[in-house]
């Protein structure tokens, strides 16, 4: 509950508005906006403005004894968000005026501060034109410059902390704010921001943040130019940092993630897959096998795949057959074929990349030891295999941009696919042109950084697998576009030898340079 106005104790602050809010809360006059185990936010109208209340939940909330040492040491979420925001609006920064700060009799704090009217950052992105947003983002990068400027970090900048009002950018939710000397504080405040711009604004878009962030002007130095070349290099740590630490979660329920079950076979599924509809599909997998029709896609010793449309999902099932001891003995180590293709589905959808999302796994196990396995994912069809693209009208340069993105999307982001064929990689229509998403992921592995020889391996298995009428010349232009966002450390044309040979070697699709040696 909300502390009662008579154990609330105001210091410090603006005494007459305090009362105001305390004789509110007493008549219950106020919109919970929010609430957590930890903390509610009321928008309260008192008779000469409107001021949020943020409630911190110190001796109420889940973690009592904890809460309170850090209050009795000053570091309560409450007082840290009054000392940052009475520092930085006396610093002219855009935020909240902060107006009042109260503790209640249970130990928990009330922090009360101006009313911001305005529209959340991504909505006002949403809204705006393309050059609008750009000027929009500028204008956040300078009030991130003024902020670094001053010697504050926020410490937790994204979207929501955000509001766009008629007076230009506020920032909000200063509890993890600190002053920061270094420069690296400072700049993980921008790679955190510009992660959780990532799958909004386009990347040209967040350089242009990037850029204003750093005070950067246009045309680049060349000392401007290793900035930002170091800023993004940041990005994509963050990004890389973040999604390690959610794909480690994969395995477990918690979330979105719940536990399945289906007879003898046990494992994982999403929470919006019906658990009926999972048995059905399981049992209509069977009797395609049994029978077979057009919606068996493969059945061999390595796999059993169906594709399945039941009330209104379009759906595949994926079984993992027995294949021997020794690899089910491997399997009990590395984990079963599905189970290794749910993480590697899962990470790289939070690494924001083209995938079909596996919707469940599971296993059957004997004595301890997987001995079979299911994956149910999303069914990627009408997408067209690149591998056929040209077939179906697409032409080699669409399709070969959709596939050096991809590549460079994986490799950037420490991921070696296995097995980086062309029939793997579904294309479809996107804003930008093709996109490409994989399948067939349960060699997928998560290597940061990826080596050049593991990069040089997956150049040389897509190469390879796609027809000649892929031309030398269109091979070489994909190959630059490639080698000009992942260079080589050393001898390019050496790692294009390289790859060359390794295509050769595979007998795929790829005959070889009909032109001579490629440029």
């Amino acid at each position: 509950m909300i502390p009662a106005p008579a154990s609330v104790r105001w210091t410090c602050g603006d005494g007459r508005l305090a009362q105001a809010v305390s004789a509110a809360l007493a008549r219950d006059r106020f919109d919970l906006l929010a609430a957590s185990r930890h903390r509610r936010s009321l928008r309260i109208a008192t008779p000469d403005r409107i001021v949020l209340v943020k409630h911190f939940r110190v001796g109420s909330g889940p973690h009592p004894r904890r809460e309170g040492v850090k209050a009795r040491i000053g570091r309560a979420a409450a007082d840290r968000e009054w000392r940052a925001l009475r520092a930085l609006h006396r610093s002219g920064l855009p935020v909240p005026e902060p107006l009042a700060l109260g503790r209640g009799a249970d130990g928990d704090r009330l922090l009360a501060m101006a009313w911001v009217d305005g529209i959340p950052l991504l909505a006002a992105l949403h809204a705006a034109t393309p050059r609008g947003r750009r000027e929009l983002l500028e204008a956040l990068g300078r009030e991130l410059e003024r902020l670094h400027a001053t010697g504050w970090a926020h410490g937790d900048l994204h979207p929501g902390n955000l509001l766009v009002c008629a007076s230009g950018i506020v920032l909000l939710d200063w509890q993890r704010a600190r002053p920061r000397a270094s420069a690296a504080a400072r700049a993980r405040d921008l790679a955190r921001l510009e992660h959780a711009l990532a799958p909004f604004v386009p990347r040209t878009d967040r350089i242009r943040l990037r850029a204003a962030a750093l005070g950067c002007k246009r045309p680049f130095a060349v000392a401007d130019r290793a900035a930002l070349r170091a800023a993004g290099r940041r990005a994509d740590h963050r990004a890389e940092e973040f999604a390690r630490r959610r794909t480690g979660r994969l395995l477990r329920p918690g979330g979105e993630i719940v536990r399945a079950a289906c007879g003898d076979r046990h494992g994982l599924r999403l929470r919006t897959l019906d658990p009926e509809l999972l048995a059905e599909l399981l049992a209509a997998h069977e009797a395609v096998l049994a029978a077979p029709d057009a919606r068996v896609l493969k059945d061999d010793h390595r796999a059993r795949v169906t594709g399945h449309a039941l009330r209104g999902h379009a759906l595949v099932v994926k079984e993992a057959p027995w294949r021997g001891l020794g690899r089910a003995l491997a399997d009990v180590v590395r984990g079963s074929a599905a189970r290794r293709a749910w993480r590697a589905g899962h990470g790289i959808a939070l690494r924001r990349i083209g995938v079909a999302v596996p919707q469940a796994w599971l296993e059957r196990r004997r004595a301890g030891i997987p001995v079979r396995s299911w994956m149910v994912l999303e069914d990627l069809r009408p997408d067209i295999p690149a591998a056929f693209a040209l077939e179906h009208g697409l032409t080699a340069d669409a399709v070969l941009d959709a596939l050096v993105r991809l590549l460079i999307d994986l490799h950037r982001g420490g991921i070696d696919h296995g097995d980086l064929q062309s029939t793997h990689v579904f294309l479809r229509e996107a804003a930008g042109g093709l996109e490409g998403r994989l399948i067939d992921l349960e060699a997928v592995r998560f290597r940061s950084p990826l080596s050049e020889a593991r990069r040089r391996q997956a150049l040389a298995e897509l190469n390879a697998s796609l027809p000649d009428g892929f031309s030398d010349r269109d091979r070489c232009r994909a190959w630059q576009r490639y080698t000009r966002v992942l260079p080589w450390r050393h001898d390019a044309t050496r790692a294009r030898q390289q790859v060359i040979a390794a295509s050769l070697a595979r007998r795929h699709r790829w005959t070889g340079p009909r032109s001579g040696p490629t440029r």
